[in-house]
């Protein structure tokens, strides 16, 4: 998938004057295997395209980490929307050294309700195709989640991220899935 801005350029037909009042906001990083992204506050100014990479979405309670999504090359990482009025202790964890976007999408937002030009009309289509491309994967594991049985959730799981066994680990993968360990295993033997 091309960089976001790219991609936005060829949809939306963009102006270069706001091309270039986006690529001033977006930052590109390297994020080394291990690294980590806490605390609610850092987590929620940015959305995070994952160019290159892998990353995991989790918060912490009683101790124990609950994973809520993971990302792998040319897909969102974003968490706001889900935990915006929740305060709880939120991360993302790079699972490989990686190559992110981050998107101010807080700052953007605030932007465009003070502006009223043109090009803030632009940056909305901007930050809304982000937003309904995540959309898309939330309905999917909302119904995922509701609808289909342990062992269909970890076939979704297998198809949705080829990589993922190669980077979480088994306690990680069935908090995603909201199974324990153990009937992961059973899924994964064939017992189940």
């Amino acid at each position: 998938m091309p960089h976001p801005v790219e991609l936005l350029r060829k949809l939306f037909n963009l102006s270069p004057e706001l091309l270039e009042k986006l690529s001033a906001e977006i930052k590109e990083k390297r994020m080394p295997k291990g690294s980590a992204i806490d605390g609610n506050k850092n987590v929620q100014q940015n959305t995070y395209y994952i160019k290159k990479g892998a990353a995991r979405a989790y918060y912490t309670k009683d101790g124990k980490e609950h994973t809520m999504s993971f990302a792998f090359d040319d897909e969102y990482l974003m968490t706001h929307l889900v935990l915006n009025s929740i305060d709880i202790p939120l991360s993302i964890k790079f699972m490989e050294d990686s190559e992110v976007i981050c998107i101010p999408i807080r700052s953007l937002s605030y932007k465009m309700k003070k502006e009223a030009d043109s090009n803030m009309l632009e940056a909305s289509m901007f930050l809304n195709s982000s937003l309904v491309a995540y959309n898309s994967y939330l309905e999917e594991r909302i119904y995922t989640l509701q609808c289909m049985d342990a062992r269909e959730r970890y076939d979704w799981a297998m198809r949705r991220y080829p990589r993922l066994l190669e980077y979480a680990t088994v306690t990680q993968v069935a908090s995603f899935l909201g199974v324990t360990r153990e009937t992961l295993y059973r899924i994964r033997s064939g017992k189940y």
